[in-house]
């Protein structure tokens, strides 16, 4: 009887290879290194014949890296699961898309009752006794889109831990956004768009003005008057294709004409699988998605502030199913300072 056993121990493999042979019979055992693994066998017309095939198996192993070892002598290693679930026509690109993971808060819908201070869609906005509702330069009303509670939502490296962030819009053809016209990102005047930050949050409702313009709004992505409460977790974004880094990173060929065994091109195969990859949709932080292009140029600094997505569960419909994005310079988002956010939304 003859035995050889073999390890490969590098990376994320860590598995041996067991081959015996007695007589006319090869048996072949393999594995996890520290687990029993899995055996087959197989027998030959002729000794001879096993000890060929045997031969065989054991240069192609070592050809992969495979040594010679004892066993026992290299503990089990416990198995780091993979940061990110991939499917096998991505796979290829895995350390170039793990590079891109950035932490993002996931915001959902919650259940439960709201208070002016909460995070939420709508309904009744954050505001002291004397503060003025947002206009316009001109006087027009802006209507209450959404605020986020900092305190509340999971906590974001470079981002607030409290205070809470306001966003208003224009309600009008465009939705208050003037799709870069100012100028500059960080030229486009805070007029028909405001964002508002407050440091500090009172919990007194006595200190706090209830009321909200009584009017019909008609452009807006959502109904101001319905308030939608919001929940984060805390998740690990990937790069969107159009963000305009996105090439530079990752760089995944999409025009690849190859066909697929199920009779697309493999470039489709991978644009489509990578769509369901980048899937958080409505949060703070993270990378920016959009259905069009990224209005950033690539030295452009500005991150993501917050993105709020069509969604039906929000009550949030941007256009045709489109994305709306608020971008910050980190710089101003260290001196929470929010006058220069830039917002834009783009649709199908």
């Amino acid at each position: 009887m003859r035995r050889h056993y073999l390890e490969l121990s590098s990376g994320r493999e860590h598995k041996f290879y067991e081959l015996t042979l007695d007589g006319p019979t090869l048996r072949v055992r393999y594995g996890r290194i520290g687990t029993d693994g899995q055996t087959q066998h197989k027998t030959y017309p002729t000794e001879d014949a096993a000890l060929r095939d045997a031969e065989k198996k054991l240069t192609e192993k070592r050809r992969k890296g495979y040594t010679d070892a004892i066993m026992g002598e290299r503990e089990k290693q416990k198995v780091t699961p993979p940061r990110i679930t991939l499917p096998a026509v991505l796979k290829p690109y895995r350390a170039r898309i793990e590079a891109t993971l950035k932490p993002a808060i996931s915001l959902e819908r919650a259940e439960g009752p709201t208070s002016p201070w909460s995070s939420k869609i709508g309904g009744v906005p954050y505001r002291e006794l004397g503060q003025p509702w947002p206009t316009t330069r001109e006087g027009l009303t802006l209507a209450f889109l959404a605020q986020l509670n900092f305190a509340e939502l999971p906590h974001l490296h470079d981002f607030p831990s409290e205070g809470l962030a306001q966003f208003f819009l224009l309600d009008d053809d465009q939705m208050g956004c003037d799709f870069g016209e100012g100028g500059t990102l960080d030229e486009q005047p805070q007029d028909t768009f405001r964002v508002i930050f407050h440091p500090t949050v009172t919990q007194d409702n006595s200190k706090l003005d209830p009321a909200v313009p009584e009017r019909e709004w008609d452009c807006l992505p959502h109904d101001p008057s319905v308030e939608v409460p919001l929940r984060g977790e805390l998740a690990d974004d990937v790069i969107s294709a159009q963000d305009r880094l996105f090439d530079d990173l990752v760089g995944i060929d999409f025009l690849d004409e190859t066909e697929t065994d199920d009779g697309e091109s493999l470039g489709d195969a991978r644009y489509y699988a990578y769509a369901e990859v980048t899937s958080l949709t409505s949060k703070v932080g993270g990378h920016a998605n959009f259905t069009q292009n990224d209005p950033r140029g690539t030295e452009d600094p500005h991150v993501l502030l917050f993105q709020l997505d069509s969604e039906p569960d929000l009550g949030v419909m941007w256009g045709d199913t489109g994305i709306a994005n608020f971008f910050i310079r980190p710089d101003d988002l260290a001196r929470l300072d929010f006058s220069r956010v830039y917002y834009n939304w783009d649709c199908h």
